[in-house]
């Protein structure tokens, strides 16, 4: 594979808009050439790799929080979060965030029995006083956010009418278990729009309102990620 024009776009260029300050130009290339848009992945993926070393370093994995909700860790650990809980906005956060998607599962299903539940944070960002995301509808690149090892790219864009597009992007050690996923976009704790993850990873949905949003990826064999309420600006 190639890029479409020639010269390809340099490092440096696919490193802006990696980090969302790159001109319309490359915005504009990039998603048009599949050769600069897997590159801007791969620095991506890279990315957020390094950032997750020293991001939330103190916290508990999403699977951990689970497990402390459903009761399954052993005495110390669990008095561990406990005590992290009281001073962590974003895990408790995260944990009242399972315990009400939980409740909305068909009776019997648990977080790790038939559909395991992953809540995906944003990489590199948020602080304990905003733990929730606003993805403002301009051009300034995707966001990056993480659950268990898989990577989600959200690239938000202003169409017309005070509404917006999101092209998503799913990255994982195990791509083909995502190839076909259902994704579902609520709104008011209603679905609003589904559609599907491609065999490359990417999705794409059209006419977005602006608002509180949550998006789930649902798998084949029910296990799910979340990106819960986070906020559409223009």
């Amino acid at each position: 594979m190639k890029c479409i024009t020639s010269p390809a776009l340099d490092d440096i260029e696919i490193a802006t808009y990696v980090d969302g300050e790159a001109d319309e130009a490359v915005i504009a290339h990039i998603r048009q050439c599949p050769f600069c848009s897997e590159k801007a992945r791969q620095w991506t993926l890279l990315q957020s790799s390094l950032r997750k070393q020293s991001y939330r370093i103190d916290c508990p994995t999403p699977m951990e929080l689970g497990d402390y909700h459903l009761g399954y860790l052993p005495d110390p650990q669990e008095l561990v979060i406990a005590r992290h809980l009281r001073e962590c906005v974003l895990c408790s956060r995260e944990v009242a965030i399972l315990e009400n998607f939980l409740s909305n599962l068909a009776p019997g299903t648990g977080l790790l029995g038939a559909a395991k539940v992953f809540i995906a944070r944003l990489v590199g960002a948020g602080t304990e006083n905003s733990p929730a995301p606003a993805l403002r509808g301009e051009a300034k690149g995707p966001l990056t956010f993480e659950a268990n090892g898989i990577v989600i790219l959200l690239d938000i864009q202003p169409t017309h009418e005070g509404q917006t597009s999101i092209l998503g992007q799913v990255a994982a050690d195990d791509q083909d278990q995502w190839t076909d996923a259902m994704v579902e976009l609520r709104q008011a704790n209603q679905s609003q729009f589904f559609t599907t993850v491609d065999d490359l990873g990417a999705f794409r949905f059209e006419g977005i309102g602006t608002g509180e949003q949550e998006l789930r990826i649902i798998t084949k064999d029910s296990s799910r990620v979340v990106i819960s309420d986070f906020t559409i600006v223009i």
